[in-house]
């Protein structure tokens, strides 16, 4: 049963992946416009906020990175060196071209490894809730273990229970969400301090942005 498990929520990711790789461009153009509606305006005042903690030079993850905009590019645009991982190789390919300096892994996730206590932060927006819950869950200790003792995770997830598969922009999508109280939950239980959460409206719905510290 467990090995079935673990097959289904790999094909869950790798139905993700490909639908990236199809639908890379009209999700987000070259200037970060979303054809997903998301305002990519909000990620320059995360960024910001972000930077603010953090030394000049400051390591961070940037777990599904994309094409590397707007996120990747405003967390270099303030002097950090900048991780991005991504699984889609169409959103890597424009991420090397647009944010050429930031470094950048192909790799899912779910299984990526970083060396114990490398990084100051890791930043994730609008790509965990693409995890199935179980590998959402089991992410967590990992993130905890490649942070440094007070770095940073700043994550947008889910705020409601839902999970469906459905036709985005021309590609079939997956997406898994628990609400805001489950991710704090895991948070604690990973040893990463929640620090504030806030809701982040998207038309009748919408995600919330975590902050916590690695303790």
């Amino acid at each position: 049963m467990h090995d079935d498990e673990a097959a289904a929520r790999a094909r869950q990711r790798g139905l993700v992946r490909r639908g990236y790789d199809a639908v890379s461009e009209a999700y987000r153009d070259d200037e970060g416009q979303s054809g997903g509606a998301q305002d990519a305006g909000r990620y320059a005042g995360w960024a910001e906020e972000l930077a603010g903690w953090l030394r000049p030079g400051a390591r961070v993850l940037d777990l599904g990175c994309g094409a590397g905009i707007p996120a990747t590019r405003e967390l270099t645009d303030r002097g950090l060196q900048v991780i991005g991982v991504d699984f889609s190789a169409a959103q890597l390919h424009r991420a090397r071209r647009l944010v050429p300096e930031a470094r950048l892994v192909q790799a899912d996730m779910a299984t990526v490894q970083f060396s114990a206590a490398s990084l100051d932060a890791v930043v994730s927006f609008y790509a965990v809730i693409h995890l199935p819950l179980a590998d959402q869950r089991a992410l967590l200790p990992r993130i905890r273990g490649w942070l440094r003792p007070g770095g940073y995770l700043l994550a947008l997830v889910g705020a409601a229970y839902w999970t469906g598969t459905e036709p985005y922009l021309g590609a079939d999508m997956f997406w898994d969400h628990a609400d805001t109280g489950a991710y704090l939950r895991w948070c604690r239980e990973a040893r990463l301090t929640p620090q504030w959460h806030r809701f982040i409206p998207e038309g009748n719905s919408g995600h919330t942005l975590i902050l916590a510290t690695a303790s």
